[in-house]
């Protein structure tokens, strides 16, 4: 009698969420965000950007360099919301830890200082959960530094 072994990776719901103040106003960081425009000004990961369109339906296409590994991935702007300062960008095309996922942002605060909030709730291995935790967190402190310099 033959026995048969299933691995089964678990899938777990979970909401990723990074947190950033940066000293600069929220009109002024919500202006640079919601265009998607240079993202390698940003992101270290990502060595050239190209964005088609402007408001809700835009697209970036990045080029991601990764130590070794070099890949590109494809978004889209799903969700704009001028008013509450919030937007959400699908993740078309990607390696598959990364494909379709939605990163929400937002965007608050008075005067010379603003709250960045990045989330994303999707099911995730607890590998893929530790380098989305790692992408939010780069994406708040590469916008903290940029808008500080």
């Amino acid at each position: 009698m033959g026995v048969c072994s299933n691995s089964i990776t678990q899938m777990i719901l979970v909401l990723i969420s990074e947190k950033i103040t940066i000293n600069a106003s929220s009109d002024v960081v919500w202006n640079h965000l919601r265009t998607l425009q240079g993202a390698e000004q940003y992101l270290t990961i990502v060595t050239k950007s190209e964005v088609n369109g402007t408001g809700l339906g835009t697209t970036r296409t990045c080029d991601i360099k990764m130590g070794e590994q070099k890949f590109q991935i494809k978004e889209t702007l799903v969700k704009l919301d001028d008013s509450q300062k919030s937007l959400t960008i699908l993740i078309d095309d990607a390696p598959p830890a990364m494909k379709d996922l939605q990163i929400n942002y937002s965007v608050s605060g008075n005067g010379d200082s603003s709250d960045i909030v990045i989330n994303n709730e999707f099911e995730h291995t607890p590998e893929s959960e530790q380098m989305i935790k790692g992408i939010l967190n780069m994406i708040c402190t590469g916008l903290k530094k940029y808008h500080e310099q």
